[in-house]
């Protein structure tokens, strides 16, 4: 079984990224793919916040290629943020003859919108955004952007999800965009006393034995203060696993994790499925232990 690599919002912090892909071994130096056959899932949020969200759209779809061509794969899902940007390139233009009556070009802006990012996207880089699709299934995992019930809402196939969301994407009208960020924008649902059962639900629609997602931050779903070394969270009996390492939100944070990909391995009580996980910031690195002590 190939290796299966998850990571969560990486918000334009390209120099993060590559750094997370490099120890975990999926890239070079020079922004090659090394991961041969894996498969590496990056759960949306590409774009905003951070410094170069431009240059980690380029490349991850130059990993995209490079990996379809060794016979892995590297998938990347539709995140908020990229429906944002979407918005905005199609309503900038209308802003002064009313056209953009919900300020979807400023609700960009305000919520981490580059505008380097906005005026050098090339026309294939925004239809490559258009193209993202709103879920995946790898084996016995499920993973989507949104700790959200837009899913739900959308369809119950991934195929009508995936329908739906580009019928969303291809609107001419505002309301249409406006009423799909204002799905996106729930967060938590599965921190709830209905959690466990809002994922059973969503598992049951769309495959898969456990849910995985971005979008919230980690600290934010466990009540930890935000640090570099945040954890993956488990959480809603075990079905739900939260990767969003808060990039955006905190110097030195962000982790990269490598799932066990087997079918059934699941199917054990208490088993969350992690086999590795590699950190930006290392707790031993970040106090200064030398080499020698840390070994």
């Amino acid at each position: 079984m190939s290796d299966l690599w998850v990571i969560g919002d990486v918000h334009g912090a390209l120099s993060s990224l590559r750094t997370l892909l490099q120890r975990a071994r999926l890239a070079d130096f020079e922004d090659n793919w090394l991961g041969d056959g894996a498969t590496l899932v990056l759960l949306g949020d590409l774009m905003d916040r951070g410094p170069d969200g431009l240059g980690v759209l380029r490349f991850v779809r130059r990993l995209e290629q490079q990996a379809s061509e060794a016979g892995g794969q590297v998938i990347s899902l539709l995140g908020n943020h990229e429906v944002m940007l979407l918005a905005a390139l199609r309503f900038r233009g209308r802003r002064r003859q009313g056209g953009d009556p919900y300020g979807l070009y400023d609700y960009w802006k305000q919520n981490g919108g580059r505008l380097r990012d906005l005026s050098q996207l090339e026309p294939e880089e925004m239809e490559w955004l258009e193209e993202r699709p709103p879920t995946y299934l790898h084996g016995d995992w499920l993973f989507v952007h949104a700790d959200a019930r837009l899913y739900l809402a959308l369809g119950h196939t991934r195929e009508q999800v995936a329908a739906r969301t580009s019928a969303f994407l291809r609107a001419s009208t505002p309301e249409n965009w406006v009423d799909f960020l204002n799905a996106f924008a729930e967060r938590e649902i599965y921190t709830t006393e209905q959690g466990g059962d809002l994922a059973a639900e969503m598992l049951d629609f769309f495959g898969g034995k456990r849910l995985v997602h971005g979008h919230t931050p980690v600290f934010v779903l466990s009540g930890e203060p935000s640090s570099p070394f945040l954890r993956p969270h488990s959480y809603a009996g075990g079905t739900v696993l939260g990767l969003d390492g808060a990039m955006a939100y905190q110097a030195g944070a962000g982790f990269i994790v490598r799932l066990d990909a087997d079918p059934g391995r699941l199917d054990q009580p208490g088993y969350v499925g992690i086999l590795d996980t590699v950190y930006l910031t290392e707790r031993d690195l970040a106090v200064g232990l030398p080499r020698t002590e840390r070994d």
